[in-house]
């Protein structure tokens, strides 16, 4: 007899985009879905109403059957959280700081919250129903406005002592090297994520140099969005534009030595690469993949997989669904 289906809303809240959807948890399918860009410097009155509006049209548009109900509903957000409050303690992307978004939504909705880091809830749905399915034992790291990723260990999420377990976008890498949004120097992210990617580009067109991007990204900065779009680099790249080139190779191989550090401290069962640069831009990819293989030790390096993500854009959404259905009591196969 198959399984009854049960449903129960994920909410992805990122530095540049909130993406909410119903999943039905028993296949990890989407049923409706509703994105809008996040809008942080508006402050964090627009980030809950902005949320929820998001949620409702997910909700509304997912017309679940008669005498269905959610189960649970699950947010993953970018930055620092209190799991057990339900709490943004720490957005710096998003501009928030102790925002109770668990409360909210367990108000606006009547149905129990779980809250989770956006990467470490983004691991978890490529470990039920994506690339990680399989594996006990792995990394996800995501590339974005900034660089976050997930704990799998025993098949369960680990987030440390302090909740802050795979801040790898927080490794140094270089000593004394870029300011990091995190207030430290020398951070992975500072070099790699894609805000990075962006103001080396946009400074060296500053500078001078020629791109194909010039006049696109000084308009859609303009417009009010931090960073570069990851479709419009790879375009460029397409083009063969010098700079781009140049400067999403450097992010690469800043990335491929925060991977290697990664394959040599945990040796972990595969890296899973997910964020809208690593999915657009083969170049990025294969270049950290390279760049991690001859600069990690010699058996990790050539044993461990390294993978993309397998629910793309919605690997937030689906794991924010799991873990919110795993903490009202939902029972996934294993």
């Amino acid at each position: 007899m198959p399984k009854q289906k049960a449903y129960a809303l994920g909410i992805d809240l990122g530095g540049t985009k909130t993406l909410a959807a119903v999943i039905d948890i028993t296949s990890g399918e989407v049923v409706a879905s509703a994105r809008k860009r996040t809008r942080a410097e508006r402050g964090q009155e627009f980030i809950s109403q902005h949320t929820i509006e998001l949620a409702t049209a997910a909700l509304e548009d997912a017309k679940l059957p008669h005498g269905t109900e959610l189960v649970a509903v699950g947010v993953g957000a970018a930055g620092q959280i209190d799991r057990k409050a339900g709490v943004i303690v720490d957005g710096p992307n998003l501009d928030v700081h102790d925002m109770p978004i668990g409360a909210l939504l367990s108000k606006q909705f009547g149905k129990p919250v779980a809250v989770g880091n956006d990467v470490e809830v983004a691991a978890l749905g490529e470990y039920v129903y994506g690339a990680g399915k399989g594996y006990n034992n792995f990394v996800c790291i995501f590339v974005g406005t900034g660089i976050g990723s997930g704990i799998v260990q025993n098949g369960s999420l680990y987030t440390g002592l302090t909740g802050t377990a795979g801040e790898v976008g927080h490794i140094t890498i270089a000593a004394e090297g870029r300011i990091c949004g995190c207030g430290s120097r020398g951070c992975l992210e500072a070099y790699a994520s894609r805000t990075a990617i962006t103001k080396a580009i946009m400074a060296e067109i500053h500078h001078g140099r020629s791109s194909v991007l010039a006049d696109e990204a000084e308009r859609q900065l303009k417009a009010g969005e931090a960073i570069i779009r990851s479709g419009i680099l790879a375009s460029a790249i397409q083009q063969k534009d010098e700079l781009v080139i140049e400067i999403v190779s450097e992010a690469a191989n800043y990335l491929g030595y925060g991977l290697a550090s990664v394959l040599n401290f945990y040796n972990p069962d595969c890296i899973i690469l997910g964020g809208g640069v690593i999915e657009a831009i083969d170049l990025l990819f294969e270049t950290a993949v390279h760049r991690t293989r001859v600069t990690a030790l010699t058996a990790p390096a050539k044993k461990t997989p390294i993978l993309r993500v397998k629910l793309g854009d919605f690997s937030g959404v689906v794991g924010a669904a799991c873990l919110a259905a795993q903490g009202a009591g939902y029972q996934f196969p294993t």
